[in-house]
């Protein structure tokens, strides 16, 4: 999946889930992770990322993206896993902390081309439990939800971390205002349908090299939406 022109050039895609059966989840949960993870990924199919039952369609579907690593033994491991699960999405780049802005710019782009009628996405840690059923009914009893919604716990204020020697390093030359715009936390956070394409119309004026969570902000404020 490509984005707008301009837009950063999408990683060659390794591995894919099949595309989304009409009529699509009500929330698809977009879960960024590791090779190395792979504990965690079965945690979250077998809890908040799993089948849940009350809705007539299918409620929520759990897609996880990651990079490649140079084992073999893992990366056979993960064509196995992605055999067994079909909810993998994988990109020709490292795994590392680094490319976390990649997965997420990913994942957005592959719920555009095969998810695209899915009103609502919700991106999450791996490490995290989320009430699935809670956000989808809150989602879901809105008489006429937001179009451009972006919705999560919001950071105000954040000054861009200066010292070389943090992983969190943001140089000026990266991102040379004192503070940060508003935006949610990358540990969880909703997005509409039309607040993702408008994300991804942003994304190629905006550096990867940012914290995911800072990216996806600066995105939507260059967007005009507000958290």
């Amino acid at each position: 999946p490509e984005g707008p022109p301009g837009s950063p050039r999408s990683p060659r895609v390794l591995l894919a889930p099949a595309p989304c059966a009409p009529p699509g989840p009500f929330l698809l949960l977009l879960v960024p992770s590791a090779l190395p993870h792979r504990q965690r990924r079965l945690a979250v199919r077998d809890t908040w990322g799993g089948p849940w039952k009350g809705w007539g369609s299918p409620p929520s579907r759990t897609v996880f993206v990651l990079g490649t690593s140079p084992s073999p033994v893992a990366s056979r491991q993960l064509l196995a896993e992605s055999r067994q699960h079909g909810d993998i999405l994988q990109g020709d780049f490292g795994d590392t902390y680094a490319r976390l802005s990649l997965k997420t710019l990913l994942l957005l782009r592959w719920a555009r081309s095969c998810c695209g009628d899915a009103p609502f996405l919700l991106k999450a840690d791996d490490d995290v439990f989320v009430n699935v059923p809670a956000v989808a009914t809150y989602l879901s009893a809105w008489p006429s939800p937001p179009s451009r919604l972006y919705l999560g716990r919001v950071h105000w204020g954040v000054a861009p971390n200066r010292d070389p020697r943090s992983r969190h390093h943001v140089p000026e030359r990266v991102y040379p205002e004192g503070r940060f715009p508003p935006y949610c936390s990358g540990t969880a956070y909703v997005l509409s349908r039309q607040a993702a394409t408008a994300l991804l119309a942003e994304a190629g004026r905006v550096p990867l090299a940012l914290p995911e969570d800072v990216w996806v902000g600066v995105c939507a404020r260059r967007a005009g939406l507000s958290p």
